[in-house]
């Protein structure tokens, strides 16, 4: 047994889910079956997320913000992020209403929302709340080049940040794009045509704003966080991550349900795979992934490391996996009451003292 369990994992992280494949790769080379290979793949392949919505939404630009962030953007997918601009249409209530797949809404160009108050961003936030009234379900805003700019680290470059710094001192018309462009200033004019493209006159305001009172080496970071921050970027790919949980639980249990069918019908080998499927490794993966699930929905896994609360957060789960739950949640309830216990049994928890 190794020691995962001796803590309660946060979450399905990245070293989790490596430690489960080389265990998976050990043990195909161990019983000779590739079988297990191909389960170990399986389990560490990222989650797909593809992006749809109507022409001229984004969808580019938004697709390269989500790969920025190490999400893979590919088909067929896993979970959609549903762009929206400026409003609902017909076509994009019957997309979100028919989803087959895990649906994550976005009202992508969110700088354009209007100035003044609290800014564009605050102003999208507001305009989202009344279509997710309409849509049924939560609309993000999004400022979706901002996005870009900030997690593709070949856009905001030296040449960008100086720039942004001369405009600082400097200042430009920044009262439409037209205005940038056309008017004297000493940043060229194809340097101000590759501001706008890569960053819009909203991405520009922030950049000169973060650039004023840093150091050279410090700008690009700057720039960069602050962009990320701007943009509404991090509660959308928190959403994602939220919609894709019960996908990665799915996931790992089929095929650790297939792995445990193959050892019914084996002749060799069962033993050393009943053991791994027993084991640490296999209960802390299962914990953590069923633990994203039910905090996807809002409710807390207790994070306490005393013995006393494993056995408490066994029994609340084991509870809580046989009352009126959906067959989804009643699973993710069992995995993290059985988690606990091993965490428990760890602890120093006696299992005849039960009784």
């Amino acid at each position: 047994m190794c020691g995962v369990v001796g803590q309660l994992p946060d979450r399905l992280s990245d070293p989790l889910s490596a430690r489960l494949r080389d265990r998976l790769e050990a043990l195909s080379a161990r019983v000779a079956d590739p079988g297990a290979g191909r389960l170990a793949d399986e389990l560490v392949a990222p989650v797909r997320v593809g992006v749809t919505g109507r022409a001229g939404g984004g969808r580019r630009t938004v697709a390269r913000a989500l790969a920025g962030a190490g999400m893979a953007v590919a088909e067929p997918a896993d979970v959609d992020v549903h762009l929206l601009t400026e409003t609902l249409k017909p076509e994009d209530l019957h997309a979100i209403g028919t989803a087959s797949r895990p649906t994550v809404v976005i009202l992508n160009k969110a700088d354009l929302a209007g100035f003044g108050g609290d800014g564009p961003v605050a102003a999208a936030a507001r305009r989202c709340l009344l279509l997710g009234e309409l849509a049924g379900t939560t609309v993000y805003p999004l400022a979706g080049l901002a996005a870009a700019a900030a997690l593709d680290d070949t856009v905001v470059d030296d040449a960008l940040v100086g720039a942004l710094r001369v405009l600082g001192v400097d200042p430009a018309d920044l009262g439409s794009t037209d205005r940038f462009v056309r008017g004297e200033h000493r940043v060229p004019h194809a340097v101000r045509q590759r501001l706008l493209a890569e960053l819009d006159l909203f991405g520009i305001a922030h950049g000169v704003r973060a650039v004023r009172d840093v150091g050279s080496g410090e700008a690009r970071h700057a720039v960069r966080v602050a962009l990320r921050r701007a943009s509404g970027v991090d509660a959308v790919l928190a959403a994602i991550t939220a919609a894709a949980a019960p996908v990665r639980y799915l996931r790992l249990t089929r095929a650790l349900s297939a792995l445990g069918a193959a050892v019914a019908i084996a002749d060799t080998g069962a033993d050393p795979i009943a053991e791994f499927l027993a084991g640490d490794d296999v209960i802390a993966a299962r914990m953590a992934a069923a633990t994203q699930v039910v905090e996807a929905v809002g409710m807390t896994v207790d994070r306490d490391r005393s013995r006393a609360a494993h056995l408490r957060r066994a029994v609340l789960w084991q509870r809580y996996s046989r009352g009126p739950v959906s067959p989804l949640q009643g699973r993710c309830g069992a995995d993290i009451a059985r988690g606990s216990l091993r965490l428990w049994e760890r602890a120093g928890g006696v299992a005849e003292a039960l009784g």
